[in-house]
């Protein structure tokens, strides 16, 4: 026998993104739309831009009303449900190549180690000093520092992902002309 959750407290739960589905034992499902949804946030807040929220509406309805379905479904479905996080396939081996991420990796780590110490450093000296140094330059440096590394890492995606599918379609031979003519 399945043992069903109270429909009253799935809905009062639900409010929260992925409760509701961790309530009804559905832990990684649950988890997928808290991080999506604390995600969101956390970095709408570290890089200053309140237009990345435009979708925590839509995180939000979705978790709620999945919750809702959830525990309005037939005992037969409810057990043919399985718990999967929303974007990782069961069974997929993620194989990293050490090699190829080494130097990136390394760069990441030095910049944002040199952005820390730099961000201690001027907060050091205010209270050494009592002279307010973020009114200068290195405030505007830490301003827009996490802006201007978010917005490189987005171009750098779209171009990689476009450097993919290229290579993608230059191994299918889409290209290939003689195809059509046979």
């Amino acid at each position: 026998m399945i043992n069903r959750k109270s429909k009253f407290w799935t809905f009062c739960i639900s409010f929260m993104p992925g409760a509701g589905q961790m309530y009804q034992g559905f832990l990684k499902r649950g988890a997928s739309f808290m991080l999506l949804f604390f995600g969101e946030i956390f970095l709408s807040n570290m890089l200053y831009s309140n237009w990345l929220l435009f979708a925590m509406p839509v995180i939000w309805c979705y978790a709620f009303f999945d919750s809702l379905n959830i525990s309005t479904l037939s005992n037969e479905e409810f057990s043919m449900l399985q718990d999967k996080y929303l974007f990782i396939e069961d069974g997929i081996n993620f194989n990293i190549n050490i090699d190829k991420i080494r130097i990136p990796a390394a760069v990441i780590l030095i910049i944002t180690g040199s952005y820390i110490l730099l961000e201690n450093m001027v907060y050091i000296l205010e209270n050494i000093f009592g002279v307010p140094l973020r009114l200068h330059i290195i405030f505007r440096i830490m301003d827009y520092f996490p802006r201007f590394v978010f917005s490189v890492a987005i171009i750098f995606a779209g171009l990689y992902l476009i450097k993919g599918k290229k290579a993608q379609m230059d191994n299918d031979n889409i290209y290939d002309t003689r195809k059509d003519e046979i």
